[in-house]
């Protein structure tokens, strides 16, 4: 192969009268141009893919380096550790935003590959003050400028020594986080509605946000995204089920593969309601026989909008088969047991977990807890296993339950317990005794000094408190 050592003598020669930067550049488009070529020779890609293995391998053009020596216009082919312990759900990508850069210093990540030949900066090169500080792509698209409501919001600061947040930081970080995600969904929406492809891939910062935030505190956003209006239902109630499908799949264990499908599918599973008539999406009142078969459809159609955009098996799967049951009762397959793919019992879960505790046109939202009571009895509806599972991530008395306490005093749950279950901070507002409001006052039901604990939940359409929600919210 005599050809080989054309590419070889190209880029080690110097070019008279040509800069290190130029130099570079031409080394890039010879590269890319020898990888075009060579995967059109007789023998097929595989000897392209050799050749260009033994280019990659000669030329070093995958470096490993310390993320103090990253800066922009180097190409990322990848991050060290699992995507879960940084807020970048791609794989790969061009570095040109500096809150980019800030944002990987600062997540732990200690160390990056870089491409060379994707790169617009030498790294091997010192930096120049005179290299421009964000360089353009020319092969990238110019990207979408957002609103004030759809920019994402900067994490938290306020992080513990394990990269954990507070929940009082995180839930302030939650409600940004849900008013720029609600947007960005009802866009998704939108173009749906107009029969313009969705292409899944466009979803992955909001989704990487997600995921970065149920990491810091897995809590905090589940609870916020529970709390929307009739008219926001449809929008927040799939950014409820990318956090809680999130959340799950760290319960299960499942590999980064897995996990990054649940967020996706969580996300988009109800995608297909862009497609239903919109006096039945947004009736405000219980559906008749008729409007309910309308709305059956909606997995079917959700599963062509997303194969037409490119969806991953995985993610159109959460879509067509989130309302199967195990008994094989459920639409629109009726398929049983295992032939109901795990992401997809996954979604079922995550699905009327969300539904039945949020307040809708024609019904009052149920208490979590009392939620989690109820769906345990469903016999035939979900997956034991992953049922056991949802309750250890989201907790026996999730956030914002009403709970009776031992000292004759009512608590909503503030944050669940880090040890056990059953012993979560909780918020005291109101005696039995007195039956009269108290001052306010937080307990953390594990603490080796507290002598209260939990006697049982409490239904709260007994006692019609006023803005209850506004208790754990604060």
């Amino acid at each position: 192969m005599s050809g080989v050592s054309g590419p070889h003598f190209i880029v080690d020669a110097p070019v008279r009268g040509c800069t290190p930067e130029s130099q570079f550049r031409r080394f890039r488009l010879i590269q890319e141009s020898w990888r075009d070529l060579t995967s059109a020779l007789p023998l097929g890609a595989s000897l392209g893919a050799r050749l260009t293995t033994q280019l990659r391998k000669e030329n070093k053009l995958v470096k490993r380096i310390p993320v103090s020596e990253l800066r922009l216009g180097m190409y990322i082919h990848k991050l060290a550790g699992s995507w879960f312990r940084h807020p970048f759900w791609r794989g790969s990508f061009l570095l040109t935003e500096p809150q980019d850069l800030s944002a990987i210093r600062e997540c732990g990540v200690g160390e990056v590959w870089v491409d060379l030949a994707k790169s617009q900066v030498d790294p091997e090169s010192p930096e120049s003050p005179e290299s421009p500080e964000s360089p353009e792509s020319p092969e990238s698209p110019e990207p979408r400028e957002l609103s004030e409501e759809q920019s994402l919001p900067s994490s938290p600061l306020s992080k513990k020594s394990d990269g954990a947040t507070s929940m009082e930081s995180e839930m302030c970080y939650a409600r940004k986080l849900c008013l720029a995600a609600k947007s960005q969904v009802m866009d998704m929406f939108q173009e749906a509605r107009l029969g313009k492809a969705v292409d899944p891939s466009t979803t992955l910062p909001l989704v990487g946000e997600i995921a970065a935030s149920v990491l810091r505190q897995p809590h905090a956003l589940i609870s916020v995204a529970r709390i929307k209006t009739h008219d926001d239902y449809t929008y927040l109630h799939s950014v409820a089920v990318c956090a809680l499908m999130l959340s799950l799949a760290r319960h299960l264990d499942l590999d980064e593969e897995q996990t990054r499908l649940a967020g996706i599918g969580g996300l988009m599973h109800d995608l297909g309601k862009a497609a239903m008539p919109l006096e039945v999406l947004n009736k405000p009142g219980k559906l008749t026989d008729a409007e309910f078969a309308i709305m059956k459809r909606h997995p079917v159609e959700g599963a062509k909008m997303l194969r037409a955009g490119g969806a991953e098996p995985g993610v159109v799967d959460i879509a067509l088969h989130h309302h199967e049951k195990i008994d094989g009762t459920g639409y629109p397959d009726r398929l049983a047991g295992d032939a109901i793919s795990l992401l997809a019992r996954m979604g079922a879960i995550c699905d009327v977990y969300d539904a039945v505790t949020s307040e809708r046109a024609y019904k009052k939202p149920w208490d979590p807890s009392a939620a989690m009571r109820q769906m345990a009895k469903w016999e035939g509806h979900f997956d034991k296993r992953i049922f056991h599972a949802f309750v250890k991530a989201v907790g026996i008395y999730p956030v914002g339950s009403l709970v009776r306490l031992s000292s004759q005093r009512l608590a909503v749950v503030v944050e669940p317990g880090m040890e056990s279950l059953l012993t979560p901070k909780v918020r005291v507002f109101f005696s039995l005794r007195s039956r009269e409001p108290i001052p306010m006052q937080t307990i953390d039901l594990a603490a080796t000094s507290c002598k209260d604990s939990i006697t049982g939940p409490e239904d709260p359409t007994l006692w019609n408190f006023k803005n209850l929600d506004d208790l754990w919210m604060e």
